[in-house]
């Protein structure tokens, strides 16, 4: 692994970082616990939408809507980024019928509106949605947009990466942190509507470790597979929802 602080540093506004090959798409995974033991218990489905307009000084955002059907509860998560960087304006996040516990906006030096806030200090980690307002020296990135976010780095096999985005969302208390990325390989899986999918194997160092298959057609949804190794030995998997 490499020494830490030699892996290059990307920002917003460095030109490296771009979605202009993100297509728009509709996609569908299934989300599944995996326990130490091997048990499995499926979590939900988690449905993705991908589209595009122009703003007013015709520039390209890319607005994702996400449409997550658990149990209990639906959660619908909204967010709009600049295509050409990558770059936050806008996150909303919500439960059917209830007020957002996230509603965040967006600017080249301030990052400001509520989200929940991970609370250490108990048994269990307590969510607590509290407004906040950020003043920042410079842009950074929202890693909330995950895999699309790694997708619009210059992957090859070997690349790395280092980043400062956000948490608008985290498994652990934290407002900003260092992510590092690692292309660990290529692997061929299944991408359910797509058939069989060419995909790089990225490694995220994040509040945990995260592996994301980012697919290397271009063409289709860049985000095929997710893993979250959380805390404990407990897996967090997506993968495509086959009966789509």
């Amino acid at each position: 692994m490499s020494n830490i602080n030699t892996i290059p540093i990307v920002s917003p506004n460095d030109g490296i970082v771009t979605g202009k090959f993100v297509p728009a798409y509709t996609n569908s995974w299934i989300m599944t616990s995996v326990f130490p033991d091997g048990k499995e218990e499926r979590r939900g489905i988690w449905n993705d939408v991908v589209s595009f307009y122009k703003d007013a000084k015709d520039r390209e955002i890319l607005k994702r809507v996400q449409t997550v059907h658990y149990a209990s509860h639906t959660s619908i998560q909204e967010e709009e980024v600049y295509r050409n960087n990558l770059q936050h304006l806008s996150l909303r996040i919500y439960n059917i019928d209830e007020e957002p516990h996230t509603d965040i906006i967006y600017t080249d030096r301030s990052i400001r509106g509520k989200k929940i806030f991970r609370i250490a200090g108990l048994e269990e980690v307590q969510p607590v949605s509290m407004p906040f307002s950020f003043d920042i020296p410079y842009p950074v990135f929202d890693w909330h947009l995950w895999g699309i976010l790694i997708s619009g780095f210059p992957l090859r096999v070997g690349y790395t990466a280092r980043f400062l985005a956000h948490e608008s969302y985290s498994y652990l208390p934290g407002d900003f942190r260092w992510y590092t990325l690692w292309v660990r390989g290529t692997e061929k899986i299944w991408g359910g509507k797509w058939g069989s999918l060419m995909c790089y194997l990225v490694e995220v160092k994040a509040e945990v470790m995260w592996k994301i298959w980012i697919a290397m057609d271009k063409s289709v949804a860049p985000v095929q597979q997710i893993c979250i190794h959380e805390t404990g030995g407990l897996q967090y998997w997506w993968k495509p929802y086959l009966d789509e």
